[in-house]
């Protein structure tokens, strides 16, 4: 079944305290959640306490671009609440040799790659999915990523 996505990253991961009480607010958030005056049938999901999922089925009622901004607002408002903050959008999340997440900024992509700290099987998170249906494609290797290009 085809879902909306929408994928946020935040500057540092949660603390546990930290992560409960950001979800009761998406929770909160979801639970009146309208498109067009239909409640939209979505989930946001704090994955690796890092990063924000969010996932409406459109089988139920589509987003509106209205709903959506209203989505984008409350996540902001939310975020703003706990002191949160959005990770830059020239950064990119990866996992390094040891699984620990790792946050750079795309122009040092090329450096990293020439050091060996980076290579096409190092696992990647590709916000650049927006809207895609398939979160099997979000966590991969940077040989099928739009990051490939910095491969040799």
């Amino acid at each position: 079944m085809q879902q909306y996505t929408w994928f946020f990253s935040l500057r540092q991961p949660l603390s546990s305290e930290k992560k409960k009480g950001v979800q009761h607010s998406f929770d909160q958030f979801l639970s009146q959640w309208k498109t067009h005056g239909t409640p939209v049938d979505g989930m946001i999901d704090l994955k690796y306490d890092q990063f924000v999922i969010v996932q409406a089925d459109p089988g139920v009622s589509r987003p509106s671009g209205c709903s959506i901004d209203s989505l984008k607002r409350a996540i902001t408002t939310i975020l703003q609440q706990e002191q949160l903050e959005w990770m830059d959008a020239a950064m990119v999340s990866y996992r390094d040799a040891h699984g620990v997440i790792r946050s750079v900024n795309f122009r040092e992509i090329s450096a990293l790659v020439a050091n060996g700290q980076l290579t096409a099987e190092t696992i990647v998170f590709d916000n650049s999915l927006d809207q895609s249906d398939d979160l099997s494609k979000w966590e991969v290797p940077m040989k099928h990523t739009w990051l490939k290009r910095y491969l040799k």
